[in-house]
């Protein structure tokens, strides 16, 4: 049982080949962008020919993309947003979709999501704990078990694990409705910071940068803070993800969520000085405007070492 796991971990295509561009940008030869690179960030690539049409819901605070081939190059090239009916990876339809081609068989060798190597592992730990308890429960009593019966029994459980993972019960077309959710942060270092995101709202009116930045201060809480640090660590090469999991903003990989976990969470935690400092330019009242607490400190501290993870 342990080796079909394990054969199902490292199947499909490699992660390196997979996932070998940082940034959803093409490079630019020309000696002249390589000379303004050095001093104005991202002049080095240039943009494609088609932009990406996003959609601004105020009421969730999130640019969705709708089109599939778009998705996947967010997520591969930079690991930009979140499937909305997927724990991160926008994997909903090919997870649930019965047929290949109109074959209606699953290819070999595919790679398994991240969801369906949890149920993996759920049916598995249910296996052993209800072995553990049927061993205690018959401890009194001598059962005589032919290595033919023992065998059997593991293959009928290899088989129901396999049919719970693959689904390959009937050819059903699937309506592919999973959408990708992006924050305003990743939104507008899109749209701003590279160029290649068109923003409207749900009139389908085309939202200039600067009325996106108007847009994203006043619906979303502490927008402007917020950006600032995703654009910091993103200009540095970081991949930068939301950080609710474990209580703070941000937390930060150094290749993306593929291939290891995050090595940093960060908290921000603004403070002004200054008795004039001119409130109408931030969001005064994101998080009391400081630290409340040692004792506050040291729990989100020990919850981060926990999983791992440098919190600064």
């Amino acid at each position: 049982m342990s080796n079909l796991i394990k054969s199902s971990l490292t199947s499909g295509p490699t992660k390196k080949s997979s996932y070998k561009v940082p940034l959803p940008l093409s490079l630019s030869p020309s000696i002249l962008s390589r000379f303004l690179s050095y001093f104005t960030p991202f002049t080095l690539f240039t943009t494609s020919t088609r932009k990406i049409k996003g959609k601004y819901d105020e009421k969730t605070q999130a640019v969705i993309i709708c089109n599939r081939e778009d998705m996947e190059k967010l997520w591969k090239e930079g690991f930009f947003g979140k499937g909305n009916l997927s724990r991160s990876e926008p994997t909903w339809f090919w997870r649930n979709s019965n047929n290949d081609n109109g074959k209606g068989k699953r290819k070999e060798k595919q790679k398994l999501a991240a969801e369906q190597i949890t149920e993996q592992r759920r049916i598995v730990r249910k296996r052993n704990k209800k072995g553990r308890v049927n061993q205690v429960q018959n401890m009194s009593k001598v059962q005589q078990i032919t290595k033919e019966e023992v065998q059997e029994k593991e293959q009928d459980e290899e088989q129901t694990i396999e049919q719970t993972l693959t689904q390959e019960e009937e050819n059903v077309l699937l309506e592919d409705i999973e959408t990708l959710m992006l924050t305003t942060q990743e939104a507008f270092f899109l749209c701003y910071g590279l160029g290649i995101l068109d923003i409207y709202d749900l009139q389908d009116n085309l939202l200039s940068a600067e009325e996106s930045w108007k847009s994203f201060q006043i619906t979303s809480s502490g927008f402007i803070i917020r950006y600032i640090v995703y654009h910091y660590f993103r200009s540095l090469g970081w991949v930068v993800r939301c950080g609710m999991k474990f209580g703070v903003d941000y937390v930060l990989y150094e290749k993306g969520p593929v291939f290891k976990h995050a090595e940093y969470a960060v908290i921000i935690l603004p403070i002004h000085t200054s008795q004039n400092f001119d409130n109408s330019q931030v969001d005064v009242d994101f998080r009391n405007n400081c630290m409340t607490s040692w004792s506050w400190m040291m729990n989100l501290n020990r919850v981060c070492v926990q999983v791992k993870k440098v919190c600064f």
